[in-house]
């Protein structure tokens, strides 16, 4: 330890030992101040303190106790004072310290090791200083720490505490300490926190315990961390006890489960939902030897409400349709029932929405497709009756398929499809009806047929274009990227919305050429935006079946290569439903993009599976929030909630998000708020002509007032 920047003061009424102390402790490498007598120690402190003080003790004006005490109310408990004294009988020692000393010396001193002295007074003064140092830091540690702290022994007796959060005890504090866990928990939460006590007194730790309080600030979920800690031998074992506060995190995670299993809209499960209750009860048919029937239902005319009144008024609409199904039918929560009770009845009917306005039903012990077909007649007539919003009156009616097992299919998948065939004869049938699948059905509907030929025609008549929707970076408030949409303008029809052609072409092999050349046009067309110095990344979507293709990688990368674009000025979008459905290539022809500089996004999260695993199993750079989320973020509540807890489950997984269907600038400004990455809608831009990109480049939107 050094002493070159070490003070000495030194004060002594003895002129003769002020003076060989001061050249013993010089020798030893210290600066000395001396001092005459107690006033003047004091008074010279007060001017420029020091890193040590001895005093004598007998000195006329102040003695070196009085002169003790004053230093040390001054100074505090760290400053080490020395006293030197003639007196070595057990009452001046007693006196020295109770006036705070740190040491004390006897005389006569002997010279030649009182550096020494001082040297390991002053590192025990370190040694202090280490401490207390390091009793700061953990006490800044804990003060930083919001969770509970208890100390235990191994029968749950509470030996310490720390609460910070005093209202989330289930007893006050001051009555904790002698009580055990038993008798201030209820039972099943110090069940829950024994066992953690008993798992760390086996194995040292324990973590992940949780358990539920009825707390006057509302019901509050815990996490326990359990450490047992170090007791010298013979003692009883005792732990440290870290109780986190994770309700908010129990609430994302009930509304993320909730997203998975419901659609967001409606309140009704979702098509994920859907399928597994539909095969439970396919099993279950099957095994007590019943029927049960699938109804498929789409409402009539909906698309034009959406086209012409608007999504919001089209939201309405869904909202309203699935609560006159509930009224129709006896609807109850699916995921309560999806492992019933075997003394429980399985409940006649169960409602879903798979997406868009396309609605399902499966009713379980039917006798026969006659009450299948009264179900559904009893639909067709609650919804045929006008329905009015915001004062205008609506007419809606729908059009409903019906597929029985074991009659029409033996599984979920196949019940589902031949139930959607049958709404499709009701639909050509005249719509506002209801239809029973019969193997003399087919899949492909007159004007889809006519349709066909005109969309085989198409790509060679030059009938498609392109037009790009901007995709705005919220922190600069520029566009970054553009997404490619295909348009057909029909030479007689004008043109055909991408609803009515698209599921069409993906049900053909016209979906294949087709996509082609919207990735071939779209990466030209990128090219030259590059190349004359206004590069912009181009978003394409590939359909489910384009996904499924073999060497669709190759193909991407090819089409790349012969355009002459970056693989980084190019991102590729694909569907939910086509993760769900892909196989081991399909991910890793995913990988191959991702590998040469590939974007890929996911469309439509939360439509209609809301599955969260593949977001870990699939290379996804980029998760595009469905419209519906944004439509209603400005009322706050549960689409708000989700759209928070979709932001901060991607953030985490080191996914961008963006946002579809941003038409104000409140939902513009409230998603930059909110940390998304990306915004995309009517109110940054329509979809434009590849000509009319360049000048939008240009644009800037103010999202931060």
């Amino acid at each position: 330890m050094s002493n070159s920047r070490k003070s000495i003061l030194v004060a002594d009424d003895d002129a003769g030992a002020r003076l060989v102390m001061q050249a013993a402790l010089r020798k030893a490498g210290y600066e000395v101040r001396l001092a005459t007598g107690g006033r003047e120690a004091l008074l010279l402190f007060g001017t420029s303190p020091c890193d040590m003080v001895m005093l004598d003790v007998d000195m006329p004006d102040l003695d070196g106790y009085a002169v003790c005490a004053e230093l040390r109310a001054r100074a505090g408990e760290l400053l080490p004072i020395v006293m030197v004294t003639g007196m070595d009988d057990v009452a001046s020692v007693e006196a020295a310290y109770e006036c705070g000393a740190t040491d004390f010396i006897v005389k006569p001193v002997n010279w030649a090791l009182i550096g020494h002295r001082v040297r390991y007074l002053f590192r025990s003064h370190q040694a202090m200083l280490d401490v207390h140092a390091a009793q700061a830091r953990h006490a800044a540690l804990l003060n930083a720490i919001p969770d509970l702290l208890f100390e235990l022994d191994l029968d749950g007796r509470y030996l310490d505490y720390r609460v910070p959060r005093p209202e989330l005890l289930a007893q006050p504090a001051e009555t904790l300490l002698g009580r055990t866990v038993s008798e201030v928990l209820p039972p099943a939460a110090a069940t829950a926190c024994m066992a953690a006590l008993h798992t760390a007194h086996e194995k040292d730790a324990s973590s992940g315990t949780q358990f539920e309080l009825e707390l006057p600030v509302g019901n509050t979920w815990f996490e326990l961390s359990v450490a047992r800690k170090t007791v010298p031998a013979g003692e009883r074992p005792r732990f440290i006890v870290l109780s986190r506060d994770i309700t908010e995190r129990k609430v994302a995670e009930s509304r993320i489960a909730r997203l998975a299993y419901f659609d967001v809209l409606t309140g009704l499960p979702n098509r994920s939902s859907f399928l597994e209750c539909l095969e439970h009860a396919v099993r279950r048919a099957r095994a007590h030897g019943r029927q049960l029937a699938v109804l498929f239902m789409d409402l009539d005319g909906f698309k034009n409400i959406n086209d012409t009144l608007g999504h919001d008024v089209g939201d309405q609409v869904l909202v309203a349709t699935a609560q006159r199904l509930r009224d129709s039918v006896r609807a109850r929560d699916l995921v309560s029932r999806l492992q019933p009770a075997k003394t429980e009845p399985m409940p006649d009917i169960t409602l879903a929405r798979l997406g868009g306005d396309e609605f399902t039903a499966v009713a379980c012990d039917i006798s026969h497709a006659q009450e299948a077909i009264a179900i559904a007649q009893r639909i067709v007539h609650s919804l045929r009756a006008p329905l009015v919003l915001d004062g205008r009156e609506l007419n809606l009616t729908t059009s409903i398929g019906i597929a029985c097992y074991p009659s029409d299919g033996h599984d979920a998948a196949t019940l589902l499809k031949h139930a959607d065939t049958a709404m499709y004869q009701a639909k050509r049938a005249g719509r506002n009806g209801v239809s029973v699948y019969s193997a003399g059905l087919t899949d492909q509907l007159l004007r889809h047929m006519e349709l066909e030929v005109s969309l085989r025609a198409a790509l060679p008549r030059q009938e498609f274009h392109l037009v790009y929707q901007p995709q705005v970076e919220a922190a600069t408030g520029r566009i970054c990227s553009v997404e490619a949409l295909l348009r057909w303008h029909h030479p007689t029809r004008g043109l055909v919305p991408p609803t009515e052609f698209i599921p069409l072409a993906e049900e053909s092999d016209l979906i294949d050429h087709i996509g082609q050349w919207v990735l071939r046009t779209a990466c030209v067309q990128a090219a030259i935006w590059s190349r004359d110095g206004r590069p912009v990344r181009v978003t394409v979507n590939l359909s489910p079946r384009q996904f499924r293709q073999p060497g669709l990688a190759r193909m991407i990368l090819a089409v790349l290569d012969q355009t002459g674009l970056a693989p980084q000025l190019l991102e590729v979008e694909i569907t939910e439903g086509a993760v769900m459905e892909s196989t081991e290539a399909a991910r890793q022809t995913l990988q191959e993009l991702q590998q040469h500089g590939v974007g890929i996004a996911l469309d439509d999260f939360g439509t209609g599976y809301s599955s969260l695993a593949y977001l870990t199993r699939m290379p996804i750079h980029n998760l595009k929030i469905d419209r519906c989320f944004v439509n209603g973020l400005m009322d706050g509540g549960e689409n708000e909630a989700i759209v928070r807890a979709v932001l901060a489950m991607a953030h985490s997984l080191g996914l961008r998000v963006t946002a579809e269907g941003v038409e104000t600038l409140d939902q513009a400004r409230t998603l930059a708020a909110l940390a998304c990455d990306l915004l995309q809608g009517y109110y940054f831009s329509r979809p434009v002509a590849a000509a009319h990109v360049p000048s939008l480049l240009d644009r800037h939107w103010a999202l931060d007032g």
